[in-house]
C-alpha cells in the first residue's frame, strides 16, 4: 500500500468502482472559493562556482489568486505576483550575492527579489540539471508561501485549493475552517493491487473508497491528515487509463466531524463532476475544474513577459561576468 494509507471504507479485497448518486450537495458542502498558484521561470545565465559547479540563474514569476463565486459571477478577492531571481549561492563571496541581490531589487525595471537556493544534498554538483531544480524548488516555495497567503485572506467560506493541502494549511487551521478541499492531479506514487485496477478501471462520474492519508513521519503530510479518494472526472477512447482522474483530499478533523461522512463525499464528488472543464482546447481539461481553469486565467495576465524579464536582468549581468560561462 502506498505511504501513510489508512484503509476506510473498504478493505483491499472489496474494493471496487462505487457510482455516484444525483444528490446535490447541500449547503456548506461545496466549495465558493477557488484557489490557484502558478509559476513561470526560465533558466538565463550559468555561472561557474570557484570549483566549477555549473550554476543556472533563475528568473521567476509566482503568485496566486482566488475567485468567490457570487451568484452565477467569479469576483477576484486575491492576488499577489512576484519576480524572482534564485541560484545556488553558498559557493560565492556573500558580499558579491548582497551586492547583485540589491541591484536586482532596486533596479525599478527588474525589480525581482533573490531567494538563494539550497546545495543539494544528495546529487553530483557538478549536474547542471539538480543545479537548475535547486533553484525551481525554492521559487516554489515562494509561490506555496503566496497560496498561504490566499487562503489566510478569507477563512469564513469553503475553499478549495489546486494541490494538496499539506504544506498550504496546517491542521489546526483547518479545525476552525468551514470546508477545505485540495484537487491533486499527480497519480500516487504506490497502492495496493485492487486499489490499481479500481482506479485505472474508473468511469466518468465513479470514485474510488474513502481512505485516510496520514503521510509519514516529519513532513508536511503528517501535519494534516487526510480523507482522501480518486475521482475519475473524464474518459474515453482517447484517454489513457492513468488520465481523467484527480484525488480529492479534506482535513480529517473536519470528514470525520460529519454525521453523514460517506454521504457527503458522494454529493461533493456529484458537485466536482459538474464543475470539470468542458474546454477540449485546454490541454489539461480531463484533470481540471472550471473554477480552477478560471482562476488561471484571471491570474495570467498579472505577469510580464519572460523574455522582457530576462533582457532586463542581461543588463545587470555584468556583476557576475567573470565568472559567466
Amino acid at each position: 500500500m502506498f505511504w501513510g494509507l489508512v484503509l476506510l471504507e473498504l478493505w483491499p479485497a472489496e474494493w471496487a468502482a462505487r457510482v455516484l448518486g444525483e444528490a446535490p450537495a447541500r449547503s456548506e458542502e461545496y466549495p465558493v472559493r477557488f484557489i490557484d498558484g502558478s509559476i513561470y521561470s526560465q533558466p538565463v545565465l550559468c555561472l561557474r562556482s570557484p570549483v566549477g559547479w555549473p550554476i543556472p540563474i533563475l528568473v521567476a514569476e509566482v503568485g496566486a489568486v482566488a475567485l468567490r463565486l457570487d451568484g452565477r459571477r467569479f469576483t477576484r478577492t486575491f492576488a499577489l505576483v512576484e519576480r524572482l531571481l534564485s541560484f545556488v549561492a553558498d559557493p560565492f563571496p556573500w558580499a558579491e550575492v548582497e551586492s547583485f541581490a540589491a541591484a536586482v531589487r532596486n533596479d525599478p525595471k527588474l525589480q525581482a527579489r533573490l531567494v538563494p537556493g539550497n546545495l543539494p544534498k544528495d546529487g553530483n554538483p557538478f549536474d547542471y540539471e539538480i543545479m537548475r531544480q535547486q533553484a525551481y524548488h525554492r521559487c516554489e516555495q515562494d509561490m506555496l508561501n503566496a497560496e498561504r497567503l490566499a487562503l489566510a485572506a478569507d477563512p469564513r467560506v469553503p475553499t478549495l485549493v489546486d494541490g494538496k493541502l499539506a504544506g498550504r494549511i496546517g491542521k489546526k487551521a483547518a479545525e476552525q475552517r468551514p470546508l477545505l478541499i485540495g484537487i491533486v492531479k499527480r497519480t500516487p506514487p504506490d497502492l495496493h493491487s485492487e486499489g490499481w485496477r479500481t482506479l485505472l478501471s474508473l468511469r466518468p462520474g465513479q470514485r474510488t473508497p474513502v481512505f485516510r492519508m496520514t503521510g509519514m513521519s516529519g513532513t508536511t503530510e503528517a501535519d494534516m491528515p487526510t480523507a482522501s479518494w480518486f475521482l475519475k472526472l473524464s474518459g474515453g477512447p482517447r484517454l489513457a487509463p492513468n488520465w481523467g482522474f484527480v484525488r480529492v483530499d479534506v482535513p480529517w478533523v473536519q470528514f470525520e466531524s460529519r454525521p453523514d461522512q460517506f454521504g457527503f463525499v458522494g454529493r461533493l464528488s456529484r458537485w466536482l463532476i459538474d464543475a470539470r472543464c468542458r474546454a477540449e482546447s485546454y490541454a489539461r481539461m480531463p484533470v481540471s475544474l472550471d473554477p480552477i481553469v478560471r482562476a488561471e486565467e484571471a491570474l495570467k495576465p498579472l505577469f510580464s513577459p519572460l523574455p522582457v524579464l530576462v533582457n532586463r536582468l542581461y543588463r545587470r549581468a555584468g556583476l557576475f561576468r567573470r565568472t559567466e560561462s
